[in-house]
């Protein structure tokens, strides 16, 4: 079965958001709940999803303020104990307790932390909550704390930072074991590649490569769960593109394979469930919350001929 091919998506359903200006969404680690985090009304969503990933099954069942009035990510921590959130207005990163894992009913705002960056537009974090990463707009840099208590922000200690190659930079992410580290923005309508010596230490991180977007202002990329294939979405173009990557995680082996138009005009994030059979698109415009099905073509049934049954009998 080959998943994660979006030549085989075909969009199936949408639901309306809550927000009139979605600006990212998540979900916890089994499909049975959907985030949606809104710049309209300041608020995170939490939708009840009953067949897991299946966004026709969601049902909205509560919302919590955030505590910036212009959120631009959210992320949760490892096992659904810890939420947390960044915006562009208080140049704040907001740490949430939640007691009972992934229903943000149960959040507590707990503790906040200064951004390095006065508009900040990402955080992300190493994959022990060891290191907190953060990117902004305005200095052009990635910054990386140093979190001795794992995912407690209020243990987080800026160590050092490393210059952006995008002067406007939208998002990183990382590979799966914190050997490479890339970057997207809309100014050079790039992806760039680091090489990372020391896992997730960015100061042992060496600008390596680059590669055109598809999109000419990109606003996110993502992996699929083995570095094979690079998906792109931005702001204009209204497309998914993927790029095929024969040296999984090695941009300079990525050729760009196809494309689908998104549902939105003006998408801003997406995402994929766990396995690959669904993909998910969200944007600014239609104020809903897209699903596609990846149905694997089928190969063909070859039927042997009557000789070859013969023979095989012989």
């Amino acid at each position: 079965m080959a998943y994660f091919n979006i030549a085989d998506a075909t969009f199936s359903q949408s639901i309306d958001t809550q927000d009139s200006s979605p600006r990212g969404m998540a979900w916890n680690n089994d499909g049975s709940k959907m985030y949606e985090l809104g710049r309209g009304s300041n608020k995170i969503y939490e939708y009840d999803v009953t067949t897991p990933y299946d966004i026709s099954t969601a049902t909205f069942s509560q919302s919590i303020n955030t505590q910036d009035s212009v959120p631009t990510g959210i992320t949760w921590n490892g096992d659904g104990s810890k939420l947390y959130e960044v915006g562009y207005i208080s140049d704040l990163i907001y740490e949430y307790d939640v007691t009972t894992p992934y229903d943000i009913s149960t959040a507590t705002f707990s503790q906040s932390i200064n951004t390095q960056d006065s508009v900040p537009t990402g955080i992300t974090w190493n994959g022990d909550g060891s290191k907190l990463y953060e990117v902004g707009y305005i200095s052009d840099l990635i910054y990386e704390y140093d979190v001795t208590t794992p995912y407690d922000i209020s243990t987080a200690t800026f160590s050092q930072s490393i210059n952006t190659q995008d002067p406007v930079p939208t998002g990183i992410t990382w590979n799966g074991d914190g050997s490479k580290l890339y970057e997207t923005g809309p100014s050079s309508d790039k992806i760039y590649e680091y090489d990372v010596s020391t896992a997730y230490d960015i100061s042992t991180a060496t600008f390596s490569k680059s590669i055109d977007t598809q999109n000419e202002s990109p606003s996110g990329i993502i992996w699929n769960n083995d570095g094979s294939k690079l998906y792109e979405v931005g702001f204009t173009g209204d497309k998914i593109y993927e790029s095929d990557v024969s040296t999984p995680y090695d941009i300079s082996t990525a050729t760009f394979s196809q494309s689908i138009n998104t549902q939105d005009p003006a998408p801003t994030g997406i995402t994929w469930n766990n396995d690959g059979s669904k993909l998910y698109e969200v944007g600014y415009s239609g104020e809903k919350i897209y699903e596609y099905d990846i149905t694997p073509a089928q190969p063909p049934t070859v039927t042997a001929s009557p000789i070859a049954h013969i023979l095989q009998m012989i």
